[in-house]
């Protein structure tokens, strides 16, 4: 025990909170605070801990309250600015919009792909690019990426005057003169088309995150094959559960944003998905049952300004709280046959791997999942939207996907594959898809 008690006290003196939730001992770390040697030796004395914990006074060493977050926005109520047309009318819409082209290949030829399909603050990576005012395609990038208005009466001529009257009526743009100004950002993605907020940071309202590259990537990683219920965390606009109502017989969508339920209820409308329900849940809190099929892309930047899930970026002090809730249900949620795909930074401490934070947060099974790690070192990552971004240690810090399974028979493996080609392919299309059973039979 004098070993549990030196333990318990270094990890206070480096910011380490220990607690008991529903008799699992939960940990919340600053960035780097946790080295390989120290996450061994907390799941080595994981009883002892618990143990500790439950003698003292009822649990002392639970979480203090945090602070009041800087950005209370997930409870504040602000009016939803896009308003859903009669169905007839977004059909059209939407028909209007494949017919001039308006897809992810065409933009693809024009501005390329990751990251320059994404959002207004990536046009200086593609200033050799120059809109034509005479093609519908260009008029559309520059009114729903870009964020710069177009000619009202040019994209009544290009494309249709309904066209126009019905981005009016659902709120997509507005009138000022002779000019459309975008309130809000349309993307196609996958055949879909999703609307977002507009990309750049506004701390009046709780935003609904637009599609970086990120969403391209995980929206191409997932395997499209036939799923009983598909479940998305962390859905924001809607869009990864849009693309997988596709293949799976039921979906759920899950925000504890209201905000972000409005826009993906707006969304799977505008696509025509009718078997997707969008839940107002932390996480599964609110969700039963278990799925075939869950995909992730929670918030997950290090954050010490706001609590994790406050706003579309903050993952907590160490960016992990959110992404650790999510692996920690995988045994109980996820069924035999199923697969689980995972987005996230890893801010993992120097001397530290991705498969560490899996294998503690699996209660030490790691070997019971096989496993595709498609991530690349970030030791350069820049926060653009913390107010408080982690300035310490980034050279064991990672980006991607990570695609679980269950094993049959305990024959686990972790593969890593990032590196081996490119994600896009010159038409915007993902030329990498999250295969297990490729990798099963590969050596």
């Amino acid at each position: 025990m004098t070993e549990t008690v030196a333990l318990l006290s270094a990890l206070r003196q480096r910011d380490v909170k220990l607690w008991i939730e529903r008799d699992q001992l939960k940990c919340s770390a600053p960035a780097g605070a946790l080295d390989a040697e120290m996450r061994a030796s907390l799941v080595n004395q994981k009883d002892q801990l618990l143990a500790l914990l439950r003698q003292s006074n009822g649990n002392p060493a639970a979480p203090e309250e945090p602070a009041p977050p800087l950005l209370p926005t997930i409870s504040r109520q602000v009016g939803l600015p896009v308003i859903p047309a009669r169905d007839e009318q977004m059909s059209d819409f939407v028909s209007a919009l494949r017919s001039c082209g308006y897809d992810l290949a065409k933009c693809a030829a024009r501005v390329g792909v990751f990251p320059r399909l994404g959002v207004n603050f990536w046009e200086r990576m593609r200033s050799n690019w120059k809109p034509q005012p005479d093609d519908p395609i260009d008029n559309l990038i520059t009114l729903f990426i870009d964020g710069h208005a177009v000619r009202a009466d040019l994209l009544a001529r290009q494309i249709s005057a309904s066209f126009v009257d019905t981005a009016l009526e659902m709120r997509l743009v507005e009138e000022r003169g002779h000019l459309l100004n975008a309130n809000l950002c349309l993307f196609p993605c996958f055949g879909k088309y999703i609307v977002t907020d507009q990309a750049a940071k506004n701390t009046a309202i709780n935003q609904v995150m637009w599609l970086w590259g990120e969403s391209f990537i995980l929206g191409g990683f997932v395997d499209r094959k036939v799923r009983r219920r598909g479940i998305d965390l962390g859905t924001g606009s809607g869009v990864h559960a849009i693309l997988a109502s596709d293949h799976c017989s039921q979906v759920v969508g899950a925000d504890v944003s209201s905000r972000a339920i409005a826009f993906s209820n707006f969304n799977a409308q505008l696509n025509g998905s009718k078997n997707i329900d969008f839940v107002l849940s932390d996480l599964l809190d609110s969700i039963d049952g278990s799925c075939d099929l869950l995909i992730a892309n929670v918030p997950y930047a290090p954050d010490t300004a706001a609590r994790a899930g406050d706003n579309f970026w903050s993952g907590g002090i160490d960016g992990t709280d959110l992404l650790r809730r999510v692996v920690e249900a995988l045994p109980t949620r996820l069924e035999r046959d199923g697969v689980a795909h995972i987005n996230s930074l890893f801010p993992n401490p120097p001397g530290t791997q991705i498969k560490d934070h899996f294998d503690a947060w699996l209660g030490g099974k790691l070997g019971e999942w096989q496993v595709l790690d498609h991530t690349w070192a970030v030791p350069r990552y820049q926060d653009l939207l913390s107010d408080k971004p982690y300035e310490g240690d980034k050279s064991a810090w990672r980006f991607g996907v990570v695609s679980l399974r269950r094993s049959g028979g305990g024959n686990g493996w972790w593969k890593e594959l990032a590196g081996r080609g490119r994600f896009f392919r010159p038409d915007g299309s993902c030329a990498v898809v999250a295969d297990h059973e490729l990798h099963q039979a590969a050596p």
